[in-house]
């Protein structure tokens, strides 16, 4: 089963945007002072945003509330502040200038067979491969700087400036500040974080309403969609079949330490036959490690949703979530296996918690890092990502 960490928009603080209260400042070179221009400023993880002007000054409208601005300009490093309430007067920002040690590196990184195979495995692994994925662009691809340890099978990559990524199939330009990626091939785990800004692509009313379409399908049974429903207590009148997953140690699986007991005794020369005791231990152990069963039972919000000035999501073990609104892609069932396949069934994700988490009405996870998915929502990835005051204002 395919794992993601579901980390990005790292640090995603709050409460959803809307035209309310004005936020206005300006932004500085921390060395000289002087007032920096076009610099990007914008709500993480929205479509709110305005770039400073010549005078270095921006402004925008934001609900009142906990938010982060992300301040970013090519050549200086980014910076983040946590807006909560009414600023007091106008906000002043002074941008450290970057090192360029990454810009370095990339020059000189050879453009060889397996860097741009290493490429399509990020973009995989960002982007992701459903048929929105699939049309992304990432117009900056060559300013990415790849690691790929074949040793042990990770792959990293960092940027020294934003990734400007092109979703012409839900119609946004997404401005993407990444702070960190890493994929583990063979444990099958990928984590991204970052901030992203979501500008809305220009066109005629035909591409408007397309674009409206996709949207909503690519919300629709998505992590967003769930938390949503799930503070206002509607899973089941949304779509979504929420139940216990069971994980148990296998039974009939000898266990990591007799397996390797087995492997010890053939290197000191034990020769094994059909009949031994080790050789029927050897024949078992591509058993599965660990035993799935599912409690059918319906579970009550009670038993792990903890409503008060916060909505928090608190519960041990695993949840299995099927949205029953819309089957998987092709493309999901194909990636599963390539020997045995199988016809679409309803899209079915896993869930699990490190830590309780607060539900935002926005639909986003606080801490995001605390969410592990697994399954589809483990699978679709960026191409599939909608900002967070989608459908809110």
């Amino acid at each position: 089963m395919h794992k993601i960490l579901f980390l990005t928009g790292m640090g995603i603080l709050l409460a959803w945007v809307s035209f309310g209260q004005t936020v206005r400042g300006r932004v500085e070179d921390e060395k000289t002072g002087k007032p920096v221009p076009f610099v990007s400023v914008y709500v993480n993880n929205t479509t709110i945003g305005a770039l400073t002007d010549e005078k270095g000054a921006f402004s925008l409208q934001v609900k009142p509330g906990r938010h982060e601005l992300v301040v970013s300009s090519v050549g200086y490093e980014p910076l983040i502040y946590a807006l909560e309430g009414t600023p007091p007067g106008a906000l002043v920002f002074r941008l450290r200038q970057k090192e360029t040690v990454l810009a370095t590196v990339s020059v000189k990184a050879k453009r060889d067979a397996s860097w741009y195979e290493n490429l399509r495995l990020f973009k995989d692994h960002f982007l992701g491969r459903s048929k929105f994925a699939t049309s992304c662009r990432i117009r900056n691809e060559n300013k990415l700087v790849i690691f790929f340890d074949a040793e042990k099978g990770v792959l990293q990559v960092k940027c020294d400036e934003p990734l400007e990524i092109e979703n012409p199939e839900l119609g946004y330009t997404i401005v993407y500040l990444l702070t960190e990626f890493q994929a583990d091939l063979r444990g099958g785990y990928t984590s991204f974080l970052g901030y992203p800004n979501f500008r809305p692509m220009t066109g005629g009313k035909a591409k408007q309403r397309r674009w409206a379409r996709r949207r909503e399908e690519a919300y629709r049974g998505s992590a967003m969609h769930f938390v949503r429903a799930l503070r206002q207590r509607r899973l089941e009148q949304e779509g979504f079949n929420l139940r216990r997953l069971l994980r148990i140690p296998n039974p009939n699986r000898p266990t990591e330490a007799e397996l390797q007991a087995v492997r010890d005794r053939i290197r000191a020369g034990n020769i094994l036959r059909p009949d031994d005791r080790d050789q029927q231990l050897l024949s078992k152990a591509s058993l599965p490690k660990i035993i799935e069963k599912l409690d059918t039972a319906r579970v009550s919000y009670d038993t792990y949703l903890v409503a008060g000035p916060e909505y928090r999501l608190a519960f041990e073990g695993y949840f299995q979530v099927v949205f029953t609104g819309e089957k998987e892609e092709e493309a999901y069932v194909a990636a599963q296996s390539m020997f045995r396949r199988r016809q679409p069934t309803f899209q079915t994700s896993v869930i699990s918690l490190r830590n309780p988490v607060i539900l935002e009405e926005n639909g986003a996870f606080f801490e995001p890092l605390d969410v592990l998915f697994e399954g589809y929502w483990g699978w679709e990835k960026m191409g599939d990502m909608l900002p967070l005051d989608y459908g809110l204002r």
